[in-house]
């Protein structure tokens, strides 16, 4: 993995995180260095070199900076105090040929579509107006686990139609 420190990327390796804050060991450092994942300047160092797809997604994360938890308040209403959550644009990278992708520093994750009810890997990028899900687990409605993403094309629903009835329903004059 290289960070970017001091005017130059260095390479080095990741020893742990806490509170959205990486303490990243830069070669030839005696100690740790904090980074933000999010604010710093990185990038994998990888054998095969994925493909960055053009645009980055959004995907929502709770913020836990200055204050953890706060108050909601609209007008004279005010709620309890929850976390909130902010959405951030992440890079991501996908492996020639394969449906995985490397979300930002969140790391690899499976790219699927659902044709025909059923969710299918995708081994290319999608386009800006397809639906398409990236998440972790088995390919099925219960086990798939999505990332939350912001500004995703919503699928589309069923039109309703009125339709006739068949037959005449009876008034409850008729019924009782």
């Amino acid at each position: 993995m290289f960070v970017y420190i001091n005017k130059r990327y260095r390479k080095g390796i990741l020893k742990g995180s806490k509170d959205g804050k990486w303490d990243f060991m830069p070669d030839r450092y005696r100690k740790t260095v904090r980074v933000c994942p999010i604010k710093n300047k990185w990038h994998y160092n990888l054998d095969i070199n994925p493909i960055a797809w053009r645009r980055k997604i959004r995907v929502l994360f709770i913020d836990n900076k200055p204050f953890k938890l706060r108050k909601e308040r609209v007008g004279k209403w005010h709620g309890a105090k929850t976390g909130h959550t902010k959405p951030v644009c992440l890079p991501v990278w996908q492996f020639p040929g394969s449906s995985t992708v490397l979300v930002g520093h969140l790391g690899a994750y499976t790219l699927a579509i659902v044709h025909e009810g059923k969710l299918i890997k995708l081994t290319d990028e999608p386009h800006p107006k397809d639906q398409y899900f990236i998440g972790r687990g088995k390919l099925s409605k219960k086990t798939f686990k999505t990332l939350k993403m912001v500004g995703r094309n919503t699928p589309k629903r069923a039109v309703r139609s009125n339709v006739e009835a068949l037959y005449k329903i009876p008034s409850r004059d008729e019924l009782g």
